[in-house]
């Protein structure tokens, strides 16, 4: 499922037309990110948490050349998954 797919499911479940499911969805995101980006944990009820996690600092290797790598220090952003999520049927 990709972005395109999540307007038109709320163009259908809603009475809003393709514009304004549009911007909701856009804003949803859009309100994510910023959250993510200020440092601040995103929970969404019976789905799960996505938050910012530090990355160390550390060495990788190119796996054609061997080369070394270097990895910058920053931030990952991080799900996990809700209780009610990872029990679905048909998941593993």
């Amino acid at each position: 499922m990709v972005k395109a797919d999540l307007i038109k499911r709320a163009m259908e479940t809603t009475t809003r037309d393709s514009l304004a499911a549009r911007d909701a969805v856009h804003a949803v995101f859009e309100s994510v990110a910023s959250a993510l980006v200020r440092g601040d944990r995103v929970v969404l009820r019976r789905f799960g948490v996505f938050h910012a996690a530090p990355r160390k600092t550390g060495v990788a290797r190119n796996p054609r050349t061997g080369e070394p790598a270097g990895i910058p220090r920053g931030r990952v952003v991080r799900f996990r998954a809700a209780k009610d999520l990872r029990n679905l049927p048909g998941s593993s």
